[in-house]
């Protein structure tokens, strides 16, 4: 089975966090679906705050893009082949840059 990208306009640029550290929720909860803090970049340098605390990181280009895709749960004929299908994923944004945390965090007093 083959898969058909799709894109409207240009996708918003996402930026990958790699974050080189044990990641915990206080109650336990999920991080699925969690606020994480406040992301700004200063041009190769990223912050990354939540509360008192803060990560300091790196901005660093993908050698490869990445595409983040979403299933789409539609399918067409692939190239007008009626017995052979295509599955249609469209796609939600561009992945060319990964912010890089790979110190402890520090806290602001």
């Amino acid at each position: 089975m083959a898969a058909l990208l799709r894109m409207e306009g240009q996708p918003p640029e996402l930026i990958l966090l790699e974050i080189q550290s044990l990641l915990v929720m206080e109650d336990g909860s999920s991080l699925a679906g969690q606020h994480l803090g406040v992301l700004e970049a200063n041009g190769k340098q990223v912050t990354l705050t939540n509360g008192p605390r803060t990560l300091y990181g790196k901005l660093q280009d993908l050698p490869k893009p990445l595409v983040l895709m979403e299933r789409t749960g539609q399918e067409e004929d692939f190239g007008g082949d009626s017995s052979r299908k295509s599955v249609v994923f469209k796609a939600q944004g561009m992945v060319r840059r990964k912010a890089v945390f790979n110190q402890r965090p520090q806290l602001k007093v």
